[in-house]
């Protein structure tokens, strides 16, 4: 069996399909389209521009589903559909543009399913789950293999970069900004927890992790090397580009923003080190799904 999960974020909208075999979700393609809908907002709606953007990524993405004779497909937005004061509508709007049907995840439900997607690839007794987002993080801490809190914070590296910097290239100010913002949101959810591994999931962490390989190669995810390279490349911008370039191309706006979030989040639990974790949100939902269509049978 095939099936694919659509994943309407706040900087891309991603199709993922896997092959499922003996309860195990196996992928096989990974197709994205940059959205960017977390830009198109205009007080707190979700623009026109926005709503056309997401239908046309989602009519783009239908190509594959097409191509591979995909039967089973779930859709299903985060923060850049909950977060918007016209949520219902532009949902509705959306769904009527492409015949997609899209569940709309709550905060605590992304975060959940941010940890059993991961804990399914991985194998995490304790640590700190992070996952940073386009439009929100989710945060996950994990004592003894058994979740002992799971939140949504409002703000991703994408958002963060339109409130708090608005163009490239980002200054030491805006990034202490956003990690003060960052800090504030952690403190009404958590006192004086520890983690000695953050698992860092989505683009953020990627790119975080890729600069760090280019720059500071051999550090292996060291927490303290990825606070020394933030500051090194917002003190020399050309650096910055450079290297964003190279590592991850498609971020140069939220490189260095979702890079700040990490890092203030690392601090917080006082995390000594990184990890890239694979899986997430999209395959703990689909698990979900497909537990949901067995019971059906």
């Amino acid at each position: 069996m095939n099936c694919a999960a659509i994943d309407i974020g706040s900087n891309t909208v991603r199709l993922c399909a896997y092959h499922v075999k003996n309860g195990q979700l196996s992928m096989f393609l990974n197709q994205r389209v940059m959205a960017k809908l977390g830009s198109k907002t205009q007080n707190g709606a979700l623009t026109e521009e926005g709503i056309e953007a997401a239908s046309e990524a989602l009519i783009e993405l239908r190509q594959y589903i097409e191509q591979y004779k995909i039967k089973t497909v779930f859709a299903f937005a985060t923060a850049a559909l909950r977060n918007i004061t016209n949520s219902k509508e532009a949902v509705s709007a959306i769904e009527q543009k492409t015949g997609f049907q899209i569940d709309v995840l709550s905060g605590e439900e992304e975060a959940n399913f941010t940890f059993s997607g991961a804990a399914k690839a991985h194998n995490i007794t304790d640590g700190l789950v992070a996952d940073i987002g386009g439009g929100s993080t989710e945060l996950v801490l994990i004592n003894k293999g058994q979740v002992e809190k799971a939140v949504s914070l409002p703000i991703g590296s994408l958002t963060s970069f339109v409130r708090f910097v608005g163009k490239r290239p980002a200054h030491k100010e805006q990034i202490m900004a956003i990690r003060a913002c960052v800090r504030e949101m952690i403190e009404t959810h958590f006192t004086e927890e520890k983690a000695t591994v953050v698992y860092g999931i989505g683009g953020a962490p990627r790119a975080a992790m890729e600069l760090e390989k280019l720059l500071y190669p051999g550090s292996g995810g060291a927490i303290q090397t990825l606070e020394r390279l933030l500051y090194q490349l917002l003190g020399d911008g050309a650096l910055a580009e450079k290297s964003i370039l190279k590592a991850s191309p498609e971020r140069l706006d939220t490189a260095l923003p979702g890079m700040a979030i990490l890092c203030e989040i690392a601090s917080f639990f006082d995390c000594k080190k990184l990890d890239i974790c694979r899986a997430g949100v999209r395959e703990g939902y689909l698990y979900k799904q497909l537990e949901s269509l067995q019971k059906e049978e």
